[in-house]
C-alpha cells in the first residue's frame, strides 16, 4: 500500500503519471474515508446486502438466458422449416427435370420414327418413280435419253417403181428388228413409237401415229450401242433388209450414237386399263 498523501500535497496526474495517480488516490481516498468514519462512530460501516441487486441481476440474466434460448429455438425451427422447404423445392425441381427428360426421350423416339417413316416414304417414292419411268419408257409417255443407234433408211438411187421405194412394211420390219435386238425406245423421224403405234400407208406417204413421214426415214433406237447393230443383223428382219439392199438397192445406214434424246409420244390413246391387285403394274 502506498503512503498516505498529506493534505494539500502537490501530487497531480501530470506529475505522477495517470495510472499511478489513479491507483494511489483511489485506494488511499477510500481507505481514508472509511477510517475517518470509523473514528467518528467507533463502529464498522454497515455492509450492504447484495440480495435485491443480486436478485435483479439474476433475474435479468435469467431473462437474457431464456430469451436467448427462445431465440435459438425459434432459429432452429426456422432453419428446419427452411431446410424442409429447400428439400421440397429440390425434390420438385428433380421431378420436373425427370419429367422433361422423359418428354425429351419421347420426342427423340418420335423423331426417330418420323425419320424412319420419311426415309421409307422417300424409298417408296423413288421406287414408284423408277417404276413410272420404266413404264413410261415402254409406253412412250416420258422422254428418254441414252446411247443407241441411228438408222437411216431411204429409197434406191433413182427409184422409179414403188418396189424401189421404202414401203410401210419395210419400215415395220426395220422397227421390229430393232425391238428384237434389244432396243428400249424407238422414234421414227422424231415420232415416238409405243405399243399402240401404227406404221401404215396413207395415200402416197407412210404415217406413224397418224403423222405423215418424209424421206429419208430416220429411225433412232436407244439401247446398247455395242450390241444393237450385230443383233439386228442376226434377226430375220435384219436378214430381210440385207436382201432388200442386194436385190433392190434400198439404202440402209447404221451408226452408233453416244447419247441421244427421244421425245415422249404426242398422242396416247388408251383402249382399256385395269387396276392391278398389287398396285401399278
Amino acid at each position: 500500500m502506498s503512503e498516505p498523501v498529506p493534505p494539500g500535497s502537490a501530487q497531480t496526474p501530470t506529475s505522477m503519471g495517470l495510472l499511478a495517480y489513479l491507483s494511489t488516490h483511489t485506494l488511499d481516498e477510500d481507505y481514508g474515508y472509511v477510517s475517518a468514519r470509523r473514528n467518528r462512530t467507533g463502529a464498522e460501516p454497515p455492509r450492504r446486502r447484495p440480495g435485491a441487486a443480486a436478485a435483479v441481476v439474476a433475474a435479468v440474466f435469467a431473462v437474457l438466458v431464456v430469451t436467448a434460448g427462445v431465440q435459438t429455438s425459434r432459429n432452429a425451427v426456422n432453419d428446419e422449416q427452411q431446410r424442409r422447404e429447400l428439400l421440397s423445392q429440390v425434390t420438385t425441381a428433380r421431378d420436373s427435370l425427370e419429367e422433361q427428360r422423359d418428354q425429351v426421350r419421347g420426342l427423340q423416339r418420335e423423331t426417330t420414327r418420323l425419320e424412319s417413316s420419311r426415309a421409307q416414304s422417300l424409298e417408296n417414292t423413288r421406287a414408284l418413280r423408277n417404276q413410272v419411268q420404266l413404264l413410261g419408257t415402254g409406253a412412250g409417255t416420258v422422254p428418254v435419253e441414252g446411247p443407241g443407234v441411228r438408222v437411216v433408211a431411204n429409197d434406191a438411187e433413182g427409184a422409179e417403181s414403188a418396189r424401189e421405194r421404202v414401203l410401210d412394211s419395210d419400215l415395220q420390219r426395220l422397227v421390229n428388228g430393232l425391238w428384237a435386238a434389244g432396243a428400249e425406245a424407238i422414234a421414227v423421224n422424231r415420232h415416238r413409237l409405243t405399243n399402240l403405234s401404227a406404221i401404215r400407208v396413207a395415200g402416197d406417204a407412210i404415217t406413224v401415229n397418224n403423222r405423215s413421214l418424209r424421206r429419208p426415214y430416220v429411225v433412232e433406237a436407244i439401247g446398247n450401242q455395242d450390241t444393237l447393230p450385230a443383233r439386228f443383223a442376226e434377226t430375220t428382219s435384219g436378214q430381210a433388209w440385207l436382201d432388200l439392199q442386194r436385190e433392190i438397192g434400198l439404202r440402209l445406214r447404221i451408226e452408233t450414237v453416244e447419247s441421244m434424246r427421244l421425245p415422249a409420244t404426242e398422242v396416247l390413246a388408251l383402249r382399256y386399263a385395269n387396276r392391278s391387285p398389287g398396285g401399278i403394274s
